[in-house]
């Protein structure tokens, strides 16, 4: 981002945090469909998202769409997939500069479904969604704090893995993503000891103190001493390309809290 306008732009990006948020009880509503089934639609979308090695960002929006869409509309068991796979193409088709053509999505899902049906679904996604997608991506709150934090690579690698926490557990959803950023970063650097959250991370983070962030950390905290059931984000993080995130981050939440603590006192 152009530095001399990053106020501007991050004032700009806050201001739509609200508007771009689901509706965080919208299962209440699909009668096909539950939470678990929501985790394995978006635990297969970060398989593909690996797969194709597309931009985090377009990982965020796709997930961002499904959950909006799936805000006002109610969808079938045998579409949710579909769904999914259109709304990965309209991400991709924003963020990405080469985006990945509609038959490989049909290859990767298996061909279970047709080139015109995916085409259909990504239509009426963008009609029932007003064509509307200047959703405030989280990473773009991520990489501004690292900035306070010198960017530092293994902070900014646990940091992620700990805000995609967001795209899988539905228990986050009700949280603004510039504070699930802040709560990732702040996490990041207590696991690997880099000091207090001090003024000028508070400052880029968008103004979260310590005490702000307390119940995003323990929903974090709660997900990562519950056993695995997201195999595919699990393996991504745990790989050496990301620095075996997964692996430090669940460790350190068993080894410091142990299960079912939480994030009071520290």
């Amino acid at each position: 981002m152009v530095s001399e306008y990053a106020v501007e732009i991050f004032d700009y990006l806050y201001s739509l945090e609200t508007k771009y948020m689901p509706n965080p009880r919208y299962m209440d509503d699909q009668s096909d469909l539950d939470w678990k089934m929501r985790g394995v639609l978006v635990d297969w979308l970060v398989e593909v998202h690996t797969k194709f090695r597309l931009l985090p960002e377009t990982l965020f929006l796709a997930v961002n769409i499904v959950d909006r869409f799936m805000s006002v509309r109610v969808i079938t068991l045998e579409k949710v997939q579909l769904v999914g796979i259109a709304s990965m193409i309209i991400a991709a088709k924003i963020e990405e500069v080469f985006a990945p053509s509609v038959q490989n999505y049909v290859y990767i899902a298996d061909n279970g479904y047709e080139q015109k049906e995916v085409l259909k679904a990504e239509k009426c996604i963008l009609e029932v969604l007003n064509f509307d997608f200047s959703y405030p991506n989280p990473m773009n709150f991520l990489r501004r704090i690292s900035k306070a934090d010198n960017y530092d690579v293994q902070t900014r690698t646990i940091a992620k893995y700990l805000l995609e926490i967001g795209l899988v557990d539905h228990r986050l959803m009700p949280y603004k993503t510039s504070k699930v950023a802040a709560a990732s970063m702040y996490m990041a650097r207590m696991m690997l000891k880099r000091g207090d959250w001090n003024d000028n991370l508070v400052h880029y983070s968008g103004d979260y103190t310590e005490s702000d962030l307390i119940d995003v950390v323990n929903a974090l905290l709660s997900y990562l001493t519950e056993p695995v059931t997201h195999e595919a984000f699990f393996k991504k993080y745990a790989s050496k390309r990301f620095l075996k995130a997964s692996i430090i981050a669940r460790k350190w939440a068993h080894e410091t809290v142990g299960a079912g603590a939480n994030a009071e006192g520290w």
